[in-house]
């Protein structure tokens, strides 16, 4: 099953290389093929399949539905956080975006999103900064990305959907205390993420995580059943909790109680939770990777720039007519 969905990321990436590209930018004097992402999303003009690239912009862009398959990319987030990695440092926003069932082979990424809702299959939710994420389809990837408010009433990630692939994400705790909460007819594997709340998981497989959990005033822990299995993964207690005293998460290479500090905890909002020098979670996971989002097969990417070449600087002189541009970019694979 991990083999069948990393696969898919991979092709829904190379159909997006080779789709027709359109430019989204809501600047005024901005030109571009659209200045509304919904309108984009719509429009007769844009082919299944095709791309949409969407321009930093200090004005949130509107709603948008996506009843067809597209792809989806943004600038990244936290980009003067993390220095040299775009030309243009500010983010492109949107308060909702909804998949609907038609959209199914879709992509995101990029992108900082209030609430994502994916109720079509074979969706791919990739190096975004996301507040809350539903999730109702099957076969959906949410890879590389992080979930970014904690102070949100509702649960970080839901998923009620067959077969997801959920790995190399931070999670922080919601506002009810739950990180992640599934359903019983949920699915699939969830790997090398960072959890800072509760839980609930059904048929899955946990491993490569770091878990935190702080004082939860809910009283939640996590919850599972028995088809649910949990190895190589790091779990350390904040405040009041004893994973000792939960005797019921077992599985081979985990690691309880962790003593110790575990990031460098220092930098950019997502370059804190780099693992330290003498971290526990250094070559504890699966064939001696590290957990946490950094490790693993697919590591996180600072400021979840996408999976494309950027222009991280851009020089020109301000006068003259022969103009002798400079300009230097990046893989971001």
């Amino acid at each position: 099953m991990k083999k069948t969905l990393f696969t898919l990321a991979l092709a829904l990436i190379v159909s997006a290389i080779f789709s027709a590209v359109w430019h989204v930018n809501n600047i005024p004097g901005i030109t571009a093929d659209f200045n509304n992402l919904d309108v984009a999303c719509s429009s007769s003009q844009v082919a299944d399949y095709d791309t949409l690239y969407v321009y930093g912009s200090p004005t949130q862009y509107a709603n948008a539905n996506l009843a067809r398959p597209l792809t989806i990319i943004g600038p990244g987030y936290f980009l003067g956080q993390n220095p040299g990695l775009q030309n243009n440092l500010t983010p492109a926003r949107v308060d909702y975006i909804t998949f609907d069932v038609g959209s199914s082979g879709s992509l995101i990424s990029g992108m900082t999103i209030t609430n994502l809702t994916v109720y079509a299959s074979n969706v791919v939710v990739q190096r975004n900064c996301i507040y809350e994420l539903w999730i109702y389809g099957s076969n959906c990837i949410v890879l590389q990305n992080y979930i970014s408010n904690p102070q949100v009433w509702q649960t970080e990630i839901y998923v009620n959907g067959a077969n997801y692939l959920i790995s190399n994400n931070y999670i922080p705790m919601g506002g009810n205390g739950w990180s992640f909460q599934a359903t019983s007819n949920s699915s699939g594997v969830f790997a090398n993420n960072i959890v800072e709340g509760s839980c609930e998981f059904y048929n899955a497989e946990v491993y490569n995580c770091i878990f935190s959990i702080f004082d939860d005033y809910w009283g939640r822990n996590f919850n599972f059943d028995a088809n649910t299995s949990f190895h190589h993964n790091v779990f350390r207690a904040m405040n009041n909790w004893n994973w000792q005293t939960n005797t019921t998460i077992t599985g081979e290479g985990n690691l309880y109680d962790v003593p110790g500090e575990l990031y460098v905890a220092t930098g950019s909002q997502d370059g804190y939770y780099q693992l330290c020098p003498g971290s526990p979670a250094i070559g504890v996971g699966i064939s001696g990777q590290d957990c946490g989002i950094f490790g693993g097969l697919t590591p996180y990417h600072l400021s979840g720039i996408p999976a494309i070449p950027t222009i991280y600087e851009f020089t020109a002189p301000a006068t003259g007519f022969v103009i002798p541009v400079q300009i230097k970019a990046r893989s971001n694979n």
